[in-house]
């Protein structure tokens, strides 16, 4: 975000006094509760928003590695900018959520999330199934020393399985859980070689 997004932001907050801001992977403008004054506060805003309710994928997490912290070992961040893009707001049974870390420091939890990404060296290693909150899981590695491309290949398939064979308001990792560790990774198309 540049300083003239945060000034429309706040402008935006200005206009609903009863508005609250959650600062963290991302910026969360909450308690605006009537649909036609959400609206006007996107319209205001004039910058991509998202609902953090509901059944989609979530804007990607990352660490700050190679943006203002140097102990990165891939382009985590730019790599974090193209998954966005390609599945932020893609719908899913339940929410989903991907984040990148740009070095084994794991700054952006990546091993309780989803689906998490670490660099090294090599390339990243790719997480599946972990879990914040209220049931806590650590995700299991299914893959390492992967490139940009493979990861994202790779994310791909597990969303798509995910999308066939999840029921509603069940998490990535309790579908996992549920076939198998040796099935998903069979059925969603990820190889089961240490990288592939």
């Amino acid at each position: 975000m540049t300083s003239a997004d945060l000034r429309k932001i706040a402008d935006a907050c200005d206009m609903f006094p009863d508005s609250k801001l959650k600062l963290s992977g991302e910026i969360t403008i909450g308690n605006i509760i009537d649909p036609k004054e959400n609206e006007a506060c996107r319209e205001k805003l004039g910058l991509p928003t998202f609902s953090i309710a509901g059944f989609s994928i979530r804007p990607v997490k990352v660490c700050a590695g190679g943006y203002t912290c140097n102990n990165n070992l891939q382009d985590s961040f730019s790599f974090a900018l193209k998954l966005d893009k390609r599945f932020a707001g893609v719908e899913v049974p339940f929410k989903l959520i991907i984040s990148v870390s740009g070095c084994g420091r794991c700054c952006s939890e990546p091993q309780v999330k989803d689906i998490g990404l670490v660099a090294s060296r090599g390339g990243y290693a790719l997480y599946v199934g972990g879990a914040a909150g209220g049931k806590p899981k650590i995700a299991v590695k299914v893959a390492e020393n992967i490139n940009e491309v493979r990861a994202l290949q790779a994310v791909d398939k597990i969303v798509q399985f995910y999308q066939k064979n999840g029921k509603s308001m069940e998490r990535l990792g309790a579908l996992i859980e549920k076939v198998g560790i040796e099935k998903f990774r069979q059925d969603s198309g990820i190889e089961t070689s240490r990288s592939f």
